[in-house]
């Protein structure tokens, strides 16, 4: 209810609307630029991802969040990954018509992810 009035409000008066924090892009990072510890494989990547990928759209962010907690968590790597990797390789595995996307994968807060719908192939 309170967004509700809110957005009365703001119709009404625009001026009282806070300005919208702009889109910015979160990383530029490409698969191809990715230099993994000697002790971590792409398929060691790949199994976090898909882990805590579902087949309903979820926001880029909160998967990257996932799958690096899932990483500090339950130590599924042998060494630490951060955001910017597991956002490449997402971005690869959507490249590579394994995942589906749709947005802007460098700003991970304004894209959404999924597993890729296999009956539709």
């Amino acid at each position: 209810m309170q967004f509700k009035l809110l957005r009365l409000i703001y119709k009404r008066f625009p001026d009282l609307e806070p300005p919208g924090r702009p889109a910015t892009i979160d990383s530029t990072l490409r698969w191809e630029d990715v230099s993994l510890p000697s002790s971590v494989l792409e398929t060691d990547l790949d199994r976090v991802i898909f882990s805590v990928m579902k087949s309903r759209w979820q926001k880029f962010a909160m998967v990257l969040y996932c799958a690096v907690e899932r990483v500090e968590k339950e130590e599924a790597l042998a060494a630490p990954v951060d955001f910017e990797v597991f956002a490449a390789r997402i971005q690869a595995l959507v490249e590579a018509d394994l995942l589906e996307a749709q947005g802007n994968l460098q700003m991970w807060g304004h894209s959404e992810v999924r597993l890729k719908d296999r009956s539709v192939n």
